[in-house]
């Protein structure tokens, strides 16, 4: 069991909580009234709840901030224990996926997880939809906890490859074009106002954080006036400072309804109201005055009410808890305070919560503590200042804590185009995740520039942000409740199969009895019950071969087989489409991004015996192919047996198939040209812009309804004829065909056929996805077919594992491509005691 308990910052005078195992805090070094027995409970409760809850957190370090269609997503992959940020040792599993623009998940790596590190690729399909993809990745344990806090990035994938169309179907050219925009409405801002502390109080003094932003997410700066319920103006007017966040103070009367008068980007304005003012209750107010943070509380109690008793102040970062004496307090909204020096804490969020008498938690804040420069200094220095193509490049690499003294490390390492490297150039890294966005639920936009500078501007927008951002890493009332979290998932060890079995309303049914029946990669037969959650779970899968499981359930002993088997399908999927992307013209560096790796692909397709003509694509554990597959010509199903469909997708042996993914959402990304739209099971299918108006299911002429019903581990093969080859199918078939064939192939097919057998379900579990290899030639080397030109490659080197020793430092060879101009090296990670860190430098390659 993990037990962290170590050396803290100096002078600390508290212990570490434990995140694994029952050890409880080191009450010890709580010196004289911190041992009151408030402090105490909550101190060990909170030492309970994470040494049972174990939280992890997973970073992925990407050779690129950015990608283009028909590029690879080249990923290393941090997990760490969310307390210390030590490589964890807990999950063995790996989860990633990607999901597309409507938040479909498009690609799904397994990945084994070796000391906390491992590693993976993504090759995105150049007929891939362009736009703002999600990069997500999860332990099984990490879904135990809020699912908003598992890694999420957003990507942005560019239209780059050579035959990539754009959405009215013509190609698009590497220039930028010129487009006139389309008179629209403007786009909906939301306004919201948070009191510090979580309430207002009539009679207390205020302070409100302000954040204007559009249902994206994308912040938008405003200004504006306070007014109350007669329309007069209270205190100054307000202004956002970055990201459309900011702050405003003043003292709530009671009875009076406050609103905003907000200026709009536009010139316009519109009122925003805000919050009621309670009569009675709390306040909290934090203050960053240098070393110290000096914390003030207030109450009003309700006329006639008893004097409340003691108030206590609780603050933690990661576990690292500090309790303040408890003190009275008055009704009368004379403040008390603390002052509390940050050096006690590690950098990172500090949650400071008021409880009262009764260990009622009645306010919370968060803050950011930052002792000095957060994170490794991280120094990479090139052998050379400038380099000719195809030449030798040595690297060294150093690391140094924020005491200068050298430190062992775990690093990833990219050498890119420094264009490329700086499309997304406020992105989040690994030190802004672990250290702040990791423990903050919902997007945080350019979570980079809050650690670009240590200014006091870019702590206020820090500290406005924390204002308003929600903290989801824990509840008080959970915490402090004497029953435990309910800890549904298991940390894998291996490749598990796991899920939920449910009756009438979607409940789960415990007893259930369920078989389960393996046939490849070796047979084997188990029977299991559910447990009081309804809950199962197999694993001990070999991680090299897939496995093919059939389940087959019934309600307990002799029940019937009415019910329906839910394998995990990991985080749920919500929230509204993600933005699209900009116009190339109006983002600095795209134009020419776009025109590089254009120019990149055409020289690999050349490369290849055909052109490129048979280029196939594969997109890892989910199998994606733009190879054309042979469906049988004589196939009584097929209306033209002579006609050639434009892609045909397998969904037999696609693995994500047998795990419910909806049918149109697996072409998604597999069919070019194409576009979902909607939600299930409402969704609808559009090719080049054109509504698809034809849908074939087993030769019969279907609605899309039909088709959105089926599942799709009950579909063998999509086929998708566009244009010319649809034009066979008649009048009616002008915005392309869709032809689905079940594996049941009857020709009878109706209605009561569309949903599987109850009770019963066949899963295949892919293995452990291989990770391919980075290509790096070794020009001049004294081999057969050593190469002589190289495509002009964006990325030039990637390693997912860099280690530096005791000393801090090792050396990273590798070799210049074609291209010249300047090169951007990023390497970021982990020290082996958690610190996290990144460093960049630049290098220029000469033209030929």
């Amino acid at each position: 069991m993990r037990k962290f308990f170590g050396a803290g910052p100096a002078g600390w005078r508290t212990g570490a909580l434990a995140a694994a195992g029952l050890a409880s805090l080191g009450l010890a070094a709580f010196r004289g009234p911190l041992l009151d027995n408030p402090v105490q409970v909550i101190a060990q409760k909170l030492s309970a709840y994470y040494s049972l809850t174990q939280p992890e957190k997973v970073y992925l370090s990407l050779d690129r901030p950015a990608y283009g269609t028909g590029e690879t997503i080249w990923f290393s992959a941090f997990v760490v224990d969310a307390l210390r940020h030590q490589r964890d040792t807990l999950s063995k599993v790996l989860h990633v996926d990607l999901l597309s623009p409507e938040r479909r998940v498009v690609v799904r790596r397994t990945l084994r997880v070796v000391n906390g590190r491992s590693y993976g690729d993504i090759e995105l399909t150049d007929s891939l939809q362009a736009g703002t993809y999600l990069l997500r990745a999860y332990t099984s344990w990490m879904l135990n906890g809020n699912p908003n806090l598992v890694y999420q990035r957003r990507l942005q994938v560019w239209p780059a490859s050579p035959d990539q169309t754009d959405q009215a179907g013509a190609p698009l050219s590497a220039a930028p074009r010129t487009t006139t925009a389309a008179k629209s409405a403007a786009p909906k801002l939301d306004v919201q106002f948070f009191p510090e502390g979580g309430t207002f109080v009539a009679g207390l003094p205020a302070v409100v954080g302000f954040k204007a932003q559009l249902a994206t997410g994308r912040g938008v700066d405003i200004s504006g006036q306070l007014l109350d319920g007669q329309g007069k103006a209270v205190g100054a007017p307000f202004s956002s400072q970055h990201a459309g966040m900011g702050r405003l103070s003043f003292v709530p009367a009671a009875g009076q309804a406050y609103r905003a008068r907000v200026k709009l980007p536009d010139g316009s304005t519109a009122d925003y109201p805000l919050p009621a003012a309670q009569a009675s209750g709390y306040s909290l107010h934090v203050q960053d005055v240098g070393p110290d943070f000096v914390i003030e509380a207030r109450y009003k109690g309700a006329a006639g009410a008893p004097a409340p008793g003691p108030v206590a102040l609780v603050s933690e970062v990661r576990g690292f808890l500090v309790g303040l004496a408890p003190r009275p307090i008055t009704p009368d909204g004379v403040p008390v305070s603390w002052k509390v020096a940050k050096n006690r804490y590690p950098n990172g969020i500090a949650h400071f919560t008021l409880f009262d008498a009764a260990n009622v938690a009645q306010a919370e804040r968060l803050a950011f503590v930052q002792n000095g420069p957060a994170g490794l200094r991280l120094t990479i220095t090139p052998d050379r200042a400038s380099y000719a193509p195809h030449q030798q490049v040595r690297l060294k690499v150093q690391a140094a804590d924020a005491a200068g003294q050298p430190v062992a490390t775990h690093l990833a390492l990219s050498v890119a185009e420094a264009g490329a490297a700086a499309l997304d150039p406020q992105a989040g890294t690994i030190v802004s995740n672990l250290l702040l966005t990791s423990d903050l639920a919902g997007y945080v936009e350019d979570p980079g520039y809050y650690f670009q500078s240590q200014s006091a501007a870019t702590a206020q927008a820090l500290d406005n942000l924390l204002l308003t951002q929600g903290w989801r890493r824990f509840v008080w009332k959970e915490v402090l409740s004497d029953t435990p979290p309910t800890l549904v998932y298991a940390n894998e060890k291996n490749l598990t199969l796991s899920g939920t079995i449910t009756g009438m309303g979607s409940r789960p049914l415990p007893g259930s009895q369920l078989t389960f029946i393996q046939t490849k990669p070796m047979r084997n037969l188990l029977t299991a019950t559910t447990g009081p959650t309804g809950r199962f779970s197999f694993s001990g899968f070999p991680g090299q071969d897939t496995s093919v499981v059939t389940l087959q359930a019934r309600r307990g002993a002799g029940g019937g087989s009415n019910v329906t088997i839910r394998p995990d399908m990991g985080p749920s999927v919500v929230g509204p489409p993600l933005p699209p992307l900009p116009l190339p013209a109006t983002t600095p560096g795209v134009a020419d991004y776009l025109r590089r790796s254009r120019e990149q692909q055409v020289q690999e397709r050349q490369l290849l015996p055909d052109g490129g003509v048979s280029r196939n694509i594969q997109l890892g554990n989910v199998a994606v192919t733009a190879k054309k597959l042979q469906v049988p010509a004589d196939d009584s199903r097929r209306l033209y047996p002579g006609v050639v469909a434009n892609t045909i997708v397998d969904f037999a042996n696609m693995p994500a198939a047998q795990s419910g993914i909806p049918i149109f959402s697996l072409l998604q990304g597999r069919v070019a040209g194409l576009t979902i739209s909607g939600t299930p099971p409402n969704q609808t299918i559009s090719i080049r812009n054109q509504p698809t108006s034809l849908f074939l299911l087993d030769g019969m002429r279907v609605d899309a309804s039909a088709i959105n019903t089926l599942q799709s581990s009950d579909v063998e093969a999509v086929e998708v004829f566009k244009g010319t080859e649809a034009a066979i199918f008649g009048a009616g078939a002008g915005g392309g065909v869709i032809a689905v064939y079940t594996k049941r192939g009857d020709k009878n097919y109706h209605e009561k056929n569309t949903t599987a057998t109850p009770g019963l379900i066949t899963v295949k579990i892919p293995g452990f996805y291989q990770a391919r290899e980075f290509y790096m030639p070794r020009y001049g080397a004294p081999v057969m077919n050593a190469p002589t030109s190289d495509p002009r490659r964006l990325t030039i080197y990637w390693s997912p594992e860099v280690a530096t020793d005791a000393s801090g430092t090792t050396d990273v060879y590798f070799f210049t491509a074609d291209g010249s101009g300047n090169f951007q090296v990023t390497a970021e990670g982990l020290s082996l005691t958690g610190e996290p860190g990144r460093g960049t430098q630049q290098f220029y390659v000469a033209p030929k």
